[in-house]
């Protein structure tokens, strides 16, 4: 009998620890499996058509108790039904109706909300905690009250023109303080595909103190030129890029569609590859297929919808692409364990307070929910 060193064995089971996808189980939230339509209610009697992108609300973390979020109600874009609908905590669907400027959310993989967090918001009432919504078609970016009018607070803009066609739209996470505090800091980011950049949305505080966009910028890429390639700035290339979010250390990362590629950006504007084979689609643990929706959790993992390959994958602090749940390139419908589920071309992710991923199934016209152990 041949005995392994104890050095080889702990170096093997190190290994293969780091390269397991953590364990997890898959839930269904709202929505009924397979079928589309459009119905309020009970989650397991509601229906929606191609749900293509999502946010969930975190509840007050030290602002002011009129805030009126509610931690766990999930704001989702039902885009074939050009609807926004939301999903209260106990799973009962309703409708969440813009008033006075209709939102068009385009073809496929169109729309994006943005959900104000604790302390985002002005004071108390109906212009506390607003909603962003990318209204892809339009090239708008819309600010709505809980209550649903247009948030013009102190008389600025609600509707904030310059872009082409955004989609995903992420937030700068700093819940230290609260938004007045660091406005001037504070960026919205939005990915906007039809003009293969990202952009920066500016705020300022009124005469009120109310925090409201004022300016779009280019974050990085060369508007009306798509392409691959990594740099500063415009010297950086992206090819219609849909999904964004934002790390605790101040990077934003991109969902690079077209690109088949995640890429990061660092504070200073540096874009750079993170995973993915440039231009090249595939099913390994080296290639994407149309990654879409994505989001940072608070110990710095990335997660993206894998849309065309049915998965859900995570970058870890090693770097290394796994997925987390479903099978790659298999797509179709099943809740469980996170190895053996199956979706349909998934195009949301959000990470929820209690740190489980919340997905908009947008083939199955479900949201789901995985919880990782």
């Amino acid at each position: 009998m041949i005995r392994k060193p104890l050095s080889i064995l702990l170096f093997l089971f190190a290994a293969a620890a780091i390269a397991a996808p953590p364990a997890g189980v898959v839930t269904t939230i709202a929505g009924t499996p397979g079928v589309a339509g459009y119905w309020d209610g009970p989650a397991a009697d509601a229906m929606f058509t191609h749900p293509t992108w999502l946010d969930v609300v975190v509840g007050p973390t030290g602002a002011p108790s009129c805030d009126e979020g509610k931690s766990g109600e999930i704001f989702v874009v039902d885009r074939a039904n050009q609807l926004v609908r939301r999903i209260a905590a106990d799973g009962f669907v309703s409708t969440f109706t813009v008033r006075s400027h209709p939102l068009d959310f385009g073809s496929a993989f169109g729309g994006g909300v943005l959900v104000e967090q604790p302390g985002d918001g002005c004071g108390c009432g109906p212009y506390a905690r607003g909603v962003l919504f990318s209204s892809t078609q339009s090239g708008q970016v819309v600010l709505a009250s809980p209550d649903g009018t247009l948030a013009a607070r102190d008389d600025w803009t609600p509707v904030i023109g310059g872009f082409v066609r955004p989609a995903g739209i992420a937030r700068t996470k700093n819940n230290d303080l609260p938004f007045g505090a660091t406005v001037l800091k504070r960026k919205v980011y939005v990915a906007d595909g039809g003009d293969h950049t990202m952009r920066q949305i500016g705020w300022v505080l009124s005469f009120e103190a109310c925090p409201q966009g004022k300016n779009v910028s280019i974050l990085a890429g060369n508007p009306g030129h798509p392409g691959y390639a990594d740099g500063a700035g415009s010297a950086a290339l992206f090819n219609t890029p849909r999904g964004v979010a934002t790390a605790p250390d101040g990077s934003v990362y991109v969902s690079d569609a077209g690109n088949q590629v995640i890429r990061k950006i660092t504070p200073d504007g540096v874009v750079t590859t993170v995973a993915g084979t440039p231009g090249v689609a595939g099913s390994d643990d080296t290639h994407l297929n149309t990654p879409s929706g994505i989001d940072v959790d608070a110990n710095g993992n990335v997660y993206v919808v894998d849309t065309f390959n049915h998965a859900v994958r995570m970058i870890g602090s090693d770097g290394k692409l796994i997925t987390v749940a479903g099978q790659l390139g298999v797509s179709g419908f099943a809740d469980g364990d996170a190895a053996t589920a199956k979706f349909n071309a998934p195009v949301g992710l959000k990470v929820a307070p209690d740190g489980s991923l919340v997905i908009a199934d947008t083939g199955n016209n479900v949201i789901r929910r995985l919880t990782l152990k």
